[in-house]
């Protein structure tokens, strides 16, 4: 830390959140666990930030988040009296500050598999939304046109990046974010960019945009499956504009309620409300009605989330009905299974404080779900032990631990990451049950 004066910015700033020194660092603490990050600061810390010293990066951006949510308003990091991070110069950071989003997804692509500056990537926190369109409008390009005089894309390349999405969506489903997040990465700077800049006809080149949009929208899930949500909304933020630029309004609207679901999961649930029905509005009744299902799922867990009983009732019922009228063909961007919208009811009914009827719902999507669908599966067991945990029963809930281990074993390391602390640490005060220490047994046993 480097001494500066006094830090009167964030000083007001704390007696407009009216909070005290530990209370913003325990909210410090809590978004950088959400994050990934172990941190152990106290009202001491705090007191140094107002005496002048900095907290380093990506502390400066947390405090923001912190305020802001508190607040009710959003905050630049300028706002709480903190100069811009040390990290800002480096080159990693610009490519966060990028227009063009073919560029920006270049690069980024090309530092998420450098082992070094994929470190400094993982270590970012959530910056501000770009604007986000509320009503589908033409807005300046930032999308490169075509360049150079090389071989002339087709509508067979667009048709494999699509099935180049649904394969890697299948493998995700069956192994998790963590099998192939690299070779995704590696697959967009390397094949797919090099399309989007290629001569092509009009029609051609939205049916690249849209399948690169889609490809960065799984990069982006697969990311946020990993741990790395920071920068799981970099690639969400780089879809938004592909899909935009392809004026493909189902992608955008997807990306919007991808964005949501991961606000909410972070706890800034102003933003995810926000998010979801932008995701709406912007769709419209201009997309499928798979999406359409897909996105009032998706809000309804949100508004479930701030006690919003009625809309979220309402939005699981228009949900039912987009589903029933659906038909698409299969694939990550064109169907809805009705399994998933059981498990986003669930979610709701969690929420509202219905466990037992969420657990009905977790049995019923695990009846149709595929076997080999390890990450699927892996989530509702880990779910529905959650929600029986929630009615007390203990046994049935170490019961769902157990499959949800059988399955979590067949993903690749790193994937749905999280799942197992939040279960060992939901049976912490259970442990002197002899199926709970049986559990533990079993997880002591499991290779490192």
């Amino acid at each position: 830390m480097t001494r500066k004066s006094p830090n009167r910015l964030l000083a007001a700033l704390l007696v407009e959140a009216a909070w005290s020194a530990a209370d913003l660092s325990r909210a410090v603490n809590a978004l950088g666990t959400a994050h990934g990050l172990q941190l152990r600061y106290d009202r001491t810390s705090v007191a140094h930030w107002l005496n002048g010293s900095r907290p380093r990066p990506p502390v400066a951006d947390l405090v923001r988040q912190a305020l802001s949510r508190r607040i009710g308003r959003t905050l630049t990091t300028a706002d709480t009296g903190f100069d811009e991070p040390e990290e800002a110069g480096d080159a990693v950071m610009a490519i966060l500050k990028r227009n063009d989003p073919v560029r920006r997804l270049t690069a980024l692509c090309r530092a998420d598999i450098d082992p070094t500056r994929h470190a400094l990537l993982a270590r970012s926190v959530h910056s501000a939304l770009p604007p986000i369109l509320t009503v589908w409008e033409k807005r300046s390009q930032t999308v490169p046109q075509t360049i150079g005089n090389g071989r002339q894309a087709s509508s067979a390349d667009a048709a494999r990046l699509e099935t180049t999405a649904s394969i890697l969506a299948l493998m995700g489903e069956k192994y998790g974010g963590a099998h192939g997040r690299s070779a995704l990465a590696l697959y967009l700077s390397e094949d797919v960019v090099p399309l989007l800049t290629a001569p092509a006809r009009p029609e051609v080149r939205r049916a690249l945009l849209t399948g690169a949009a889609h490809l960065t929208l799984l990069l982006a899930a697969m990311t946020s499956d990993v741990g790395h949500p920071a920068l799981a909304q970099h690639y969400y933020h780089v879809a938004l504009e592909l899909a935009h630029a392809a004026e493909e309004r189902g992608a955008y609207a997807i990306a919007l309620r991808c964005l949501s679901m991961q606000a909410r999961r972070l706890g800034d649930h102003r933003q995810a409300v926000a998010l979801g029905e932008a995701a709406l509005s912007v769709a419209g009744s201009a997309v499928p009605h798979a999406t359409r299902a897909f996105l009032h799922a998706g809000r309804a867990v949100v508004h479930a989330g701030v006690g919003q009983r009625r809309a979220s009732s309402a939005d699981l019922a228009a949900a039912e009905k987009h589903l029933a009228q659906a038909t698409g063909p299969e694939g990550p961007f064109t169907s809805y299974p009705q399994s998933a919208l059981r498990y986003q009811r669930a979610e709701v009914l969690s929420l509202l404080g219905d466990h037992k009827a969420a657990a009905a719902e977790l049995e019923c999507s695990l009846g149709s779900r595929p076997a080999d669908h390890h990450k699927a599966r892996a989530l509702l067991h880990a779910q529905l032990a959650h929600t029986l945990l929630d009615t007390n029963e203990v046994e049935a809930a170490v019961g769902s631990c157990f499959r949800f281990l059988e399955h979590y074993e067949q993903l690749a390391t790193g994937s749905v990451h999280g799942a197992l602390p939040r279960l060992i640490q939901r049976l912490a005060p259970y442990r002197r049950n002899p199926r709970v220490r049986s559990f533990q047994e079993r997880l002591h046993a499991m290779p490192p």
